[in-house]
């Protein structure tokens, strides 16, 4: 191992990758995997690579490391890779290929006697970022994020060979070395020298009190794959071979130095790409005053490396005199940044300003006041100090004093706040065209097509609104024109919306007093603390029977039943889970009172409940018509009421429907990115089995506080009622929005729901994981503590 003093040579960089011809290779492929066919040579820069087509049409990457490179250390490679597989096997990565004697890794001697470790990994499909158009800053902030999760996936993993020597783990200061100077360019000594010496008496120091783990330490532009040439996000990562134990935020500057080379913009490439990261892996404080240096020090090893290779290397490759020109370029750049500066540069992209923090709550304060004066006293703001939130990435929301909070409210954004896809989608289309419906486009249409696919039944036809509110409205006025009735029927407690119409509907925000004659509600089913409780084996039956009354009553009012609509998980009345009966009687009672039955699956939808991808298929039922809202484009104003092509042609018969924004080319790119989303990084299942770990966790809490009288909903939507006696469930509603505080104490992010408001209401983005779930535990678990400590 090369110390910084001591002279390089070539042989220690092991550039020189063995050369067996193609047909020994394929004669090893068939005898040790039982694979024949046609081998392409890969570049390798210490391992011998082929692209293995076998004639079945499945393609394989064949590797035959180098002599010198120790058999421990391809295991090391192996292990992690097999870790990632099992620990992050959503992430696109190589998956490694056993022998047909179950090994997964093989050797191979050269006819010198030398003997090379062998082993075949799967293809992966896409080309390198170094392809096609020059990444930008929504490139990088996908690959820095991708770059976040493979390291949490790494996390916990070690092995005896992970701390070995190698020339581009930057930790270990290759670049102070004198034999890398011997060759260095005299333009390059010239730039670096100065910054060597910082190295040794600044940075390596601060090195050792960074945190450490495996890392990946080799995201530059041509192990990092896209799906076309014009492409932003990530679709694989090749290239396990410069693994190695080191800070975990070498693997963020390693890629950030990287592509600071190739963005044409590389300063707010990288702040926007180091944002990403911290969104998805926070950074510490100390790591912020040392990233740029490690940037930079990468950014210096590659230029003394490549000079390296150029002078002291047989037949250097030709892409090392091309590119350094850019790399020497981007090092000055860099080198003549000021590197308190950039931390704090740094620190405030990721929304930490560097300002005194005693500055935000005046500065809040005002805000409120202008606030007040501009947009009225109608508008209301969550918690007793109210929070000043500027940015949003994943499961994360960020304040203006620099502090983050676990989302756990809000699901309008439900695929994570700013989620990278999402974004590129309504950026390209935005940058492209929006017009309204008059007009054919074939990205609306697409769009409703995968929507109503989703749909069971009949479900097929799409009109697309702003909001869940339009929704509602205009489902109603479907229902009104098709039934040729017009009375209505919704849960008492209930909330759909907030125009004229559909205010009506929202009966948890007016007197009982005040409600139309063509409006009456009915009790919700609720097992905890209504009529007919969880013990009561016919209680859908007798829930879905509470019906009758109210259908006999709108008939002698002269209204007739026009639609009962009701939000599928109950969100105002605390998140109820009905009898698994109940829907198939209620909606038997309504169509044979010549009613449709609308399912509001504005909360429930896009897989919120964990089982399907809509909340009514939990209870096996078919409605007439569907509103959706919030969740549709993550935070785009999109929404949509789908129905069936009878439905549609009745109300088409009497009313044509337009909606100026409703179905907007980039409402539909900005939803068509959100199935994306939720198809690709398998979105149900993840709510399916976080859902049922968090479910798991607050019964423990509940058992712990008996202020907790029920845990109910399921998915990601979960209701914790507070009473003051599990006997005679007197609600707290003062309780419900203390909790409120106190989480936002803990750094969460919860609200309050039901009919007395003292429902804690957990609501995370679907992308909430385990660690997410630990958290909001813990979180829980302090604040009902200090409640607990102040009503004794």
């Amino acid at each position: 191992m090369p110390a910084a003093d001591i002279a390089l040579t070539a042989a220690d960089l092991r550039i020189d990758p063995p050369q067996f011809p193609a047909t020994v290779l394929a004669a090893l492929a068939k005898a040790e995997y039982g694979i024949e066919g046609e081998l392409r040579p890969l570049d390798g820069e210490r391992d011998q690579n082929h692209r293995l087509t076998a004639y079945s049409g499945r393609r394989y990457v064949l590797k035959v490391s180098g002599a010198s490179e120790e058999k421990d250390v391809v295991d090391f490679q192996i292990q992690a890779l097999l870790h990632l597989q099992q620990h992050a096997p959503e992430l696109p990565l190589p998956r490694m290929i056993s022998t047909v004697y179950g090994q997964y890794a093989t050797t191979i001697k050269a006819d010198d006697g030398t003997e090379h470790t062998v082993r075949m990994l799967s293809w992966l499909d896409g080309i390198p970022f170094s392809e096609g158009t020059r990444p930008g800053t929504q490139a990088l902030q996908n690959i820095a994020q991708f770059q976040a999760r493979l390291c949490l996936g790494l996390r916990g993993f070690f092995h005896p060979s992970a701390n070995h020597w190698m020339p581009w783990d930057i930790s270990k200061a290759l670049v102070l070395n004198p034999g890398l100077h011997a060759h260095a360019g005299e333009d390059a000594l010239a730039v670096v020298q100065p910054f060597l010496e910082r190295i040794r008496s600044d940075v390596l120091p601060a090195l050792k009190q960074l945190r450490h783990q495996v890392i990946h330490n080799d995201g530059h532009d041509g192990n990092i794959l896209r799906a076309s040439e014009q492409a932003d996000e990530v679709c694989g990562l090749i290239d396990f071979g410069d693994m190695c134990f080191a800070p975990l935020l070498q693997d963020l500057a390693v890629s950030m130095a990287s592509f600071a080379r190739e963005c044409a913009r590389p300063i707010d490439s990288i702040l926007a790409g180091v944002a990403a990261f911290h969104s998805t892996l926070p950074l510490e404080d100390r790591e912020f005053d040392i990233l740029h240096d490690l940037i930079c020090m990468r950014l210096v090893t590659a230029l003394l490396l490549y000079d390296f290779r150029i002078k002291a290397t047989r037949d250097p490759a030709d892409y090392l005199a091309r590119e350094r020109p850019t790399i020497l370029r981007t090092t000055t750049q860099f080198l003549a940044l000021d590197p308190r500066e950039m931390a704090d540069a740094y620190r405030n992209a990721c929304g930490i300003p560097t300002s005194p923090a005693s500055a935000a709550p005046q500065a809040n304060s005002a805000l409120m006041q202008r606030r007040a004066r501009v947009m009225g006293p109608s508008y209301r703001l969550f918690y007793e100090t109210p929070v000043h939130i500027i940015r949003g990435r994943g499961v994360w929301l960020f304040d203006n004093e620099g502090r983050r909070y676990l989302d756990c409210y809000n699901n309008v954004a439900s695929v994570g706040h700013t989620h990278p896809h999402v974004v590129a989608a309504i950026t390209k289309q935005v940058a492209t065209l929006n017009t309204h419906t008059r007009y054919l486009h074939q990205g609306v249409v697409d769009y409703a097509e995968r929507l109503t696919a989703t749909m069971p039944g009949d479900l097929s036809v799409c009109l697309f609104v702003c909001s869940g509110t339009e929704a509602n409205d205009l489902a109603l006025r479907i229902a009104r024109t098709v039934s040729g009735q017009n009375g209505a029927i919704v849960m008492e407690s209930a909330y759909h919306g907030n125009s004229n119409a559909v205010m009506a509907l929202t009966t948890a925000d007016y007197p009982a007093a005040e409600r139309p004659d063509w409006l009456l509600a009915v009790e919700p089913p609720n097992l905890y603390r209504g009529p007919y409780r969880s013990d009561d084996s016919q209680a859908g039956e007798k829930y879905a029977a509470l019906l009758d009354p109210a259908i006999e009553e709108l008939q002698r009012r002269k209204e007739g039943l026009a639609a009962l609509v009701v939000d599928t998980i109950f969100d105002s009345n605390g998140a109820l889970i009905a009898p698994p009966d109940y829907f198939q009687r209620a909606y038997a009672r309504v169509r044979a009172a010549g009613g449709l039955c609308i399912a509001d699956e504005v909360q429930s939808g896009f897989g919120r409940l964990g089982d399907n991808l809509w909340g009514f298929m939990d209870y096996d039922v078919v409605p007439d018509i569907v509103t959706i809202g919030k969740p549709m484009g993550a935070g785009h104003p999109v929404a949509a009421v789908v129905t069936t092509p009878a439905i549609a042609q009745a109300f088409a018969d009497k009313f044509s429907y337009f909606n100026t924004f409703g179905g907007n080319p980039v409402s539909a790119a900005a939803a068509s990115a959100v199935l994306d989303v939720i198809e690709n990084e398998q979105i149900l299942k993840n709510v399916h089995d976080v859902g049922d770990y968090l479910q798991a966790g607050l019964a423990q809490l509940q058992a712990k506080f008996p202020i907790i009288g029920d845990v109910r909903g399921k998915g990601l939507f979960f209701g914790l009622e507070l009473v003051a006696d599990p006997q005679t469930q007197q609600p707290l509603e003062a309780e419900a929005l203390a909790m409120r505080d106190l989480m936002l104490e803990q750094g969460v992010l919860t609200g309050s729901t039901g009919r007395y408001e003292n429902v804690l209401k957990i609501r995370p983005p679907m992308v909430f994981s385990r660690d997410n779930a630990d958290q909001l535990l813990q979180a829980l678990d302090r604040a009902f503590t200090k409640l607990q400590a102040r009503r004794s």
